[in-house]
């Protein structure tokens, strides 16, 4: 935790800075460190994205997702958001705003790889909350994704291709549930694994169909 509160990323990592802070032993934080960023001497790395997650992850496993959440801003996690989906061959935008015939919609990060787009909303929350608190923020995506679609029928990119569009909220904590409202839940630690699961022809996941949007909104 002392490590993630007191550098940000790619800044250079000082060893003996950290077991100031930790009340510890430069030996104690390399005996910790190296083993998390796989390296057999921590000091004087440069602590990338991928690096910080690691230690959050580790950290949260630990008990700490609130001080976590405090350490990592909001911009570390979309952007450790798109570095996992350019990883996978997914082409991205973040901060994507949408509009339709009432109301502007922000998308935090969307990312295609014909036939899917993965509309995703990060949540950089300290602690899941009510449970309403997701129902609302997965009723607030599918509205998003309806514009993005609309939007996306306006400029001819739907086209006949059987474009795929699924609502996703990405999370810090690992999720009660799976899906919310027809919104799939996915917590960043199993971000990864679910990437290179995803497919079009996963049944079970609620894929928007682009096309079936936009004739219903030109009918």
């Amino acid at each position: 935790m002392e490590t993630l509160k007191h550098t940000r990323s790619d800044e250079t990592l000082s060893i003996s800075e950290i077991a100031d802070r930790a009340k510890t032993t430069n030996e104690q934080v390399a005996l910790i460190l190296g083993p998390l960023l796989q390296l057999e001497d921590p000091t004087g790395a440069r602590l990338t994205n991928s690096a910080r997650f690691t230690l959050a992850f580790e950290a949260v496993r630990h008990g700490g997702l609130k001080q976590v959440a405090r350490a990592l801003t909001w911009q570390e996690f979309e952007a450790f958001t798109e570095e996992c989906l350019q990883t996978v061959g997914f082409d991205t935008q973040k901060g994507l705003i949408v509009k339709d015939d009432f109301r502007r919609w922000q998308i935090d990060v969307i990312a295609k790889k014909s036939p899917m787009i993965l509309a995703i909303d990060c949540k950089h929350w300290e602690s899941p909350g009510y449970e309403s608190k997701l129902s609302n923020a997965a009723e607030h995506q599918k509205l998003a994704v309806q514009a993005l679609i609309q939007q996306m029928g306006e400029r001819g990119e739907v086209g006949r291709e059987g474009l795929l569009v699924l609502p996703m909220i990405l999370t810090l904590f690992e999720p009660r549930a799976r899906m919310v409202g027809g919104v799939v839940v996915v917590s960043i630690e199993q971000f990864g694994d679910f990437l290179e699961r995803v497919s079009p022809f996963s049944s079970e996941l609620p894929f928007v169909p682009a096309q079936s949007i936009v004739k219903s909104s030109m009918s």
